[in-house]
Formats: structure tokens, C-alpha cells, sequence
């Protein structure tokens, strides 16, 4: 009886320190392959296979635009790419804003294509750890492919009273989240 009882706690053991080094294992593949690289003009976000290059990542708004001078504004620009040779890749990204912010999100336009306008707050939304993200563009690429440069152009819009903004903080950021497709 005591051989067999031995074994079972082994058995235990050996299954628990397998576990445990499983997930040491997946902890520490993702980190290896996940990489952001800043620069003063653009930034490269890599998540495994998966990478966006993301140009002019700062927008200035000195005052709210209407609909037609928001479109015609200078956008943000990226471009997804997956450069895994076998593996197809879906994105979706995300815009937030950070916790500086005073301004109403739904005086906030936005346009991924520069021809239609969208309220930020009648996006498709992401709700999590008491943040709000609002869905701008998602997608699949097929493996080792590049999709298409975009633009997102961001503006306030001219209903804001211009006392509103003039002690107003807009502070938004981007969430890109990354996934493979097997």
C-alpha cells in the first residue's frame, strides 16, 4: 500500500511541475515576441506576428472644425501587416480616452476612410476595467501580407462651445489588439 501511495503523490507532483513549467513556457514565448518601437515620427507595435507602423502619432486641435474641414484634415496613417509565412492575423483597434480627459467624447469626430463622419461614442465599444474603447477599424491578413495604408483623422466638432475647450484636456490613445487565426 505504501509503494502505491508513493507513486500517487509522484504521479502529483510530476503533473503539477509540468503545469507550472507550461505555463512559465507561454509567459515567456509571448513576451519574447511582443515589441514596441517609438520614435519621434511613427511607432511600430508587434505582437507576434502581427505589425502595425502607426506615422505622425500626435495630433494638435487648437479649435473644433466642422464636418467638411475635419475630413479634409491631415490624418494619422497606418498600416497593418502580418509577417508570419503561414499564419493569417486579425486586428482590431481601439481608441480611449486617457484619464486627463475633460471634453465630451461625443463632441469627438473621427473618419477611417476621409469621406464619412463618425461620432466617437457611436462606435462600436469595448467596455473594460472601467475604461470605454471605442472600435475604429478591424481585420484579417493573410499570412506574410501587408494591408492597406489607413488614415484616421480626429477632430472636435464645431457644435463645442469655444469657452468648452478653452481649459479643456482631449488626451486619447489607440489600443491595437492583435490575434492569430489557426
Amino acid at each position: 500500500m505504501k509503494i502505491k501511495d508513493i507513486i500517487k503523490k509522484q504521479t502529483t507532483i510530476i503533473a503539477i511541475a509540468v503545469i507550472l513549467v507550461t505555463i512559465t513556457v507561454i509567459g515567456i514565448s509571448y513576451a519574447i515576441f511582443f515589441d514596441v518601437s517609438r520614435n519621434t515620427q511613427d511607432q511600430v507595435i508587434t505582437a507576434g506576428n502581427l505589425s502595425v507602423t502607426v506615422s505622425a502619432t500626435k495630433v494638435s486641435l487648437s479649435e473644433p472644425m466642422s464636418t467638411a474641414e475635419g475630413l479634409a484634415s491631415t490624418p494619422i496613417t497606418y498600416t497593418p501587416s502580418n509577417t508570419s509565412s503561414n499564419l493569417p492575423a486579425s486586428y482590431t483597434i481601439y481608441i480611449f480616452a486617457d484619464s486627463g480627459n475633460n471634453i465630451d467624447l461625443s463632441t469627438i469626430k473621427v473618419s477611417t476612410d476621409g469621406s464619412t463622419a463618425n461620432v466617437l461614442t457611436t462606435l462600436p465599444t469595448m467596455p473594460e476595467s472601467g475604461t470605454t474603447y471605442y472600435q475604429i477599424d478591424s481585420g484579417t491578413i493573410t499570412a506574410g501580407q501587408s494591408g492597406t495604408s489607413k488614415s484616421l483623422r480626429i477632430w472636435i466638432d464645431e457644435d463645442l462651445i469655444p469657452d468648452e475647450i478653452n481649459n479643456g484636456n482631449l488626451s486619447l490613445s489607440l489600443l491595437i489588439v492583435g490575434e492569430v487565426q489557426e
